[in-house]
């Protein structure tokens, strides 16, 4: 994360995207992407017992984030997205060493005590829905409130409403809601793109934004200022407080602050 031009940011790329095919993001005016990795709540599946001679390790919640090997300028970060019901997902995610591994946390809350969990407590950076389904409770501005003075950021994904007229319906709701609420604070738009038919321009993507309620302003910062802003903060999280990240140009021999 060592970058000091985060520029345009989709902060939001599936695993399962052909990451040979990046460089289509670079051509779509990205500067900086993250690679998402999706954790479905665990169920509660019956205890086995134990045969003599197991391994008394638990295993880890959080799988390991993919290695990207394609040569690209793209600045790479990793993302991790969890679905959770309820706070006693906090000791697997407290134990797990994959967590620490990862630049940006995100989570998926299922029910209103989740969300008010992770306005109020989680050490998260992204707070996001899944579009198939509206969101199954009322979002409070007291809440609201809470998350964007703590510095989280909420998500709206773009590629669910490529493919589906319901996702379409429940993400432009939800930006409303937003809206509505928050003034729309704290907003990120990502794709959320599984393959490279799902991505699209950074023009298109800012002249989206007018759909999910955004002024002109609003629609630049949803995918550069506000990326940039929880980049530094998660960056933060995992470093402790960051006011200042000083680097050194290699040609210039000039030292850079942001």
């Amino acid at each position: 994360m060592s970058c000091e031009n985060w520029g345009f940011c989709d902060l939001s790329i599936s695993k399962d995207y052909d990451l040979s095919k990046l460089d289509l993001l670079e051509k779509c005016g990205f500067h900086t992407v993250a690679i998402n990795t999706h954790v479905q709540e665990p169920g509660d599946e019956p205890k086995k017992k134990k045969k003599k001679g197991d391994s008394k390790e638990n295993k880890d919640l959080i799988p390991p984030p993919v290695e990207v090997t394609t040569d690209t300028k793209l600045n790479i970060l990793h993302r991790v997205t969890i679905e959770f019901s309820d706070s006693s997902i906090t000791p697997q995610l407290n134990q797990s060493q994959n967590l620490k591994k990862y630049d940006i946390v995100a989570v998926v809350p299922k029910t209103l005590q989740a969300f008010q969990y992770a306005c109020g407590t989680m050490d998260i950076d992204i707070i996001t829905f899944d579009p198939v389904s509206r969101i199954p409770f009322k979002i409070s501005r007291k809440l609201y409130r809470q998350a964007v003075e703590r510095g989280i950021f909420f998500e709206l994904m773009y590629s669910p409403a490529i493919k589906d007229s319901t996702s379409r319906k429940n993400i432009i709701s939800t930006a409303h809601t937003y809206h509505a609420i928050g003034r729309s604070k704290n907003i990120i738009v990502t794709s959320g793109a599984e393959n490279a038919m799902q991505v699209r321009d950074v023009h298109d993507v800012i002249n989206l934004g007018f759909i999910l309620g955004l002024n002109s302003n609003q629609s630049l910062e949803v995918i550069r200022n506000n990326s940039r802003r929880l980049i530094l903060k998660a960056k933060g999280r995992r470093c402790g407080k960051l006011y200042v990240t000083i680097t050194v140009d290699k040609e210039d021999n000039k030292i850079i602050e942001q």
